[in-house]
């Protein structure tokens, strides 16, 4: 038992100078080298933030031209629109106006059928 506890003491003792030394290494290495990583990955983000900049810009040019493109679209449809609604109303007088025209005409061919029956009954007598 002591032989096990003696074994897993050294075990633990050189577990402990194994993890420091490469702590050490590894401290050592991030001081030489860590500075220089950090400076690359810096970079990297900020070409990945100019190329999101970039994409952000040209969707947003995007999205003004599809505006525009229906903003122009809606002003010829409006504009057509009044057209029409005038032309509408235009056509609707008209037929108005031959309505009543017709209805005047029909009353004078009534009339003149009275007239011409009145004259045929006269004559007759």
């Amino acid at each position: 038992e002591k032989l096990c506890c003696l074994t897993c003491t050294r075990y633990i003792h050189f577990n402990d100078v194994f993890i420091t030394f490469y702590r050490i290494a590894n401290l050592e290495l991030m001081s030489k080298y860590g500075c220089e990583a950090w400076k690359m990955y810096n970079s990297l983000l900020v070409q990945l933030l100019h190329q999101a900049q970039k994409q952000l810009q040209d969707l947003r040019k995007q999205i003004q031209e599809v505006n525009w493109e229906r903003k122009s679209s809606q002003k010829a449809a409006g504009e057509k629109l009044r057209n029409l609604d005038a032309s509408w109303v235009g056509l609707v007088s008209k037929n108005y106006e031959i309505e009543r025209a017709c209805a005047e005409l029909e009353k004078e061919i009534d009339s003149m059928k009275k007239s011409n029956k009145a004259v045929e009954n006269k004559e007759r007598e």
